[in-house]
């Protein structure tokens, strides 16, 4: 992105000259004046731009800029038009793509854009760009989506007692506390292991030090510090609290259990015995061989299981749907709902979800 671009288009005041080199500018030659050195910045205008969207989403837009410029045979077709816009849009439903991902594609192409110092090509009216978007999601709206199952309190502890005859008793041990804070925190599988054996990032991913207990006597509730997730592209983070389940329920207990079996050693939080890292690819494939083993169809179940399933047990207990919503973070201000929530309303829901119905 060349970020020099955005500032000299917003530009310096007429018949002024832009001082790039701070040997050149009027403060080293004497002049009373300040100039910024914009070559010097340019790392750090990218650094904050990339920042501004979620890792997963920097990935989705590269796949859709390239796809973009590959239409067109061109590195870079920009700055765009309405008619360029319609015309990718069409190719892309007649290669048979989604209403949500042609809409991420867009997206993309107005995020190269601006990254290019160009404008936003949204600001101006598209009309027919408009209508052909909204044709593209009536069309592709009859295709069957893929359904994924919740994983209940009772499809948990199904999930236990298959666990409970691995082979390895500490690997489900950590198995099972994985499991157990997904559910109970309304959690994205992604947000408590890594993507792959080779992406750990202790600013990004779940570790050693952001898990703790209330107390170290008899904690009745355990604070998870999550610092970064696909709604959070700031890394603001936000602390999720697990109370004292009920029985085989029991969060705290699940998860005190593997980390007395853990130790200190920093890196991931959860990770198999013989050191390798608990990858999400990893733990949905380990919950799907145990359903299937249960005698439940996998094929329907996915790491967002244990979220779905979260929320859909909190409803058939009752829970407020506000509180369901600050629980699991689905509304833009989940931030401050969270942190208004006294931790002791949060941390009664385990004991709530944890009876079965």
């Amino acid at each position: 992105m060349p970020s020099r671009a955005l500032f000299l288009l917003a530009g310096a005041p007429s018949g002024q000259q832009v001082h790039n080199n701070p040997k050149e500018s009027p403060q080293a030659s004497g002049g009373t004046a300040a100039r910024l050195d914009f070559t010097s910045l340019d790392a750090t205008v990218q650094e904050l731009f990339s920042a501004g969207i979620a890792p997963s989403t920097q990935k989705t837009y590269r796949s859709g800029s390239k796809r973009f410029s590959e239409q067109y045979g061109i590195s870079e077709p920009f700055p765009v038009n309405e008619q360029v816009l319609v015309y990718f849009v069409a190719s892309l439903y007649r290669g048979g793509l989604s209403g949500g991902t042609v809409k991420s594609y867009l997206a993309a192409v107005r995020h190269a854009q601006i990254a290019l110092g160009l404008g936003d090509p949204h600001s101006a009216e598209m009309p027919q760009l408009e209508y052909v978007s909204k044709g593209v999601k009536k069309m592709t709206a009859a295709k069957v989506a893929r359904t994924r199952l919740p994983i209940t309190s009772s499809v948990l502890l199904q999930l236990r007692q298959i666990w409970q005859a691995h082979p390895c008793r500490q690997d489900a041990t950590m198995l099972w506390a994985a499991a157990c804070m997904c559910f109970f925190g309304f959690l994205r599988a992604g947000e408590v292991v890594v993507p792959s054996a080779s992406d750990y990032d202790p600013a990004i991913h779940l570790s050693h030090g952001d898990v703790r207990a209330e107390n170290t006597a008899s904690p009745q509730y355990l604070e998870i510090r999550i610092k970064a997730s696909k709604t959070d592209p700031f890394r603001r983070g936000v602390s999720i609290y697990l109370g004292r389940g009920s029985g085989d329920l029991c969060p705290v207990a699940a998860v005190l259990n593997y980390m007395v079996q853990r130790g200190s050693a920093p890196g991931p939080f959860f990770h198999f015995v013989n050191g390798n890292y608990l990858t999400r690819e990893r733990f949905v494939t380990a919950m799907r061989t145990a359903l299937a083993a249960a005698g439940i169809d996998p094929s329907h179940y996915a790491g967002h299981s244990f979220r779905i399933g979260a929320a859909t047990t909190a409803a058939r207990q009752g829970i407020q749907d506000s509180l369901i919503k600050t629980l699991g973070r689905w509304e833009s201000s989940a931030y401050t709902v969270y942190i208004r929530t006294s931790r002791e309303t949060l941390s009664a829901v385990s004991g709530l979800l944890a009876k079965l119905k």
